[in-house]
């Protein structure tokens, strides 16, 4: 069966580059009369079969315009091309809801039916199809998918699996984020010698990840997913803040017209030089709520339990609430995202509360796609980061203003691999000079997606 199933599917690639080259003066007015400027550059990657730099061209537009037709017929494309299929699925669904006349959307839905083994829902998209006017050449390939179809045993799988790695070498010039200086004056002690964990550790870096995912696709609204992967990031010289770490989600999306909710549960493992020190659970609940074609709003809640591994830590542990609200709207041939966030540090024991704190944060990001392969942002975040009880040495409550600046560029090389390169700079201020550092970080490497 499985034999069978892969001979179908291969014969269908070949079939859609021949639609493809026959159709598309056939198709293109049709397509292009709700054409947006700002899918200009989706529109040309995906024309020039460039499907991985469409799928990340796609990234930056979907939050503003989910539930356009041209977009949503572009951004199912890219996502069957490079195997996000129950995202090809939803988006192809809305674009032929929003355009029932039109025949290649309902023939790409057909498709991605057919890659997620469902022939029954296949065999009825191309029927619909056959109903609806279409070059000869084309007309007689979708009925030789149907005779093929009628023949073949019926699949059952409906879901997808995804893989990449990742690496970069880079250099950050305060690793544990220390202060400058290795001798400070305190209360009570008066000038003290700090010891090597308090001073500032600089030091190159080199990091290396794999994720292995996975997909499901239940109906036309509802879809559930399972991500993990595993990081590590080794400082040569400051081997003590090497870590390495091991994330695993789960979780369920719903979608009703313009609203999307997403449902997760995450747990996450980190080791800090080779030996176990934290580790984390925690439930997110956000929704996303289209306003606009280049307007969307996302809010998110989300509350997370720290266990620390080493009893020396172990006054840290803490369970912390957030909520989270991003708008995101496109401008001048921008994408801009403007968030704020408000979180709760609770811990276990009330006598720990000076190692909790409340942090209130707002951020902006803009992003440029410079054309199918490029793509530049910028990001700026502002926290305002208030400990809950006086700090022992000080005796005074800590109050941290730290700003952070980040800049990012990737670089599409193929249809599986991405160049990226990242810089930053970290000014932490405290009212307690012990906590005054900053630092500044880049980084550069390479993604891979199978």
């Amino acid at each position: 069966m499985r034999d069978g199933l892969m001979g179908l599917l291969t014969g269908t690639l070949k079939f859609r580059k021949l639609f493809i080259s026959v159709s598309i003066i056939f198709f293109s007015s049709e397509l292009c009369l709700a054409a947006v400027p700002a899918l200009t550059r989706l529109q040309q990657a995906v024309d020039n079969e460039q499907y991985a730099a469409a799928w990340q061209e796609a990234q930056h537009l979907k939050q503003t315009y989910e539930g356009d037709a041209q977009f949503d017929f572009l951004y199912g494309i890219a996502a069957l091309e490079t195997q996000h299929f129950d995202y090809a699925l939803l988006a192809l669904k809305r674009a032929v809801a929003n355009n029932p006349e039109q025949v290649r959307p309902r023939l790409e839905l057909a498709r991605t039916y057919l890659a997620l083994n469902n022939k029954e829902s296949a065999i009825s998209e191309f029927k619909t199809a056959l109903q609806l006017p279409m070059p000869a050449v084309v007309r007689n390939n979708v009925e030789q998918q149907l005779s093929a179809l009628s023949k073949a045993e019926t699949p059952i799988s409906q879901g997808a699996w995804r893989a990449g790695f990742n690496f970069a070498f880079g250099h950050d010039s305060n690793v544990n984020l220390g202060v400058s200086s290795a001798s400070i004056s305190l209360p009570i002690f008066g000038e003290v010698t700090l010891d090597n964990s308090s001073i500032k550790q600089d030091s190159t870096l080199g990091e290396l990840g794999a994720q292995l995912a996975y997909n499901r696709v239940e109906s036309d609204s509802q879809a559930w997913f399972i991500n993990s992967s595993i990081n590590t990031k080794q400082y040569p010289h400051a081997v003590r803040y090497s870590t390495k770490d091991l994330n695993l989600s789960a979780g369920k999306v719903f979608t009703n017209g313009n609203e999307r909710y997403q449902l997760a549960v995450s747990l996450q493992k980190l080791n800090l030089r080779d030996q176990s020190y934290s580790r984390t659970q925690a439930i997110e609940a956000s929704m996303n709520y289209k306003i606009a074609n280049d307007k969307a709003l996302t809010s998110a809640y989300m509350w997370s339990h720290t266990d620390y591994q080493k009893n020396s830590n172990k006054s840290q542990n803490s369970q912390t609430f957030q909520l989270s609200e991003q708008y995101q709207f496109a401008l001048g041939g921008l994408g801009h995202q403007f968030g704020v966030a408000l979180s709760h540090e609770l811990p276990e024991k009330k006598k720990y509360d000076y190692l909790s704190r409340d942090i209130a944060s707002v951020g902006y990001g803009i992003n440029k796609a410079w054309d199918a392969q490029n793509t530049s942002s910028l990001g700026l975040n502002v926290q305002r980061r208030v400990n809950q009880d006086k700090d022992l040495t000080y005796g005074e409550v800590r109050k941290d203003l730290r700003l952070t600046l980040q800049i990012a560029h990737q670089l599409q090389l193929n249809n599986n691999a991405t160049f990226f390169a990242n810089a930053g700079y970290v000014n932490n201020a405290s009212n307690l000079d012990l906590y005054d550092s900053k630092k500044a970080f880049v980084k550069t490497g390479l993604s891979y997606q199978f």
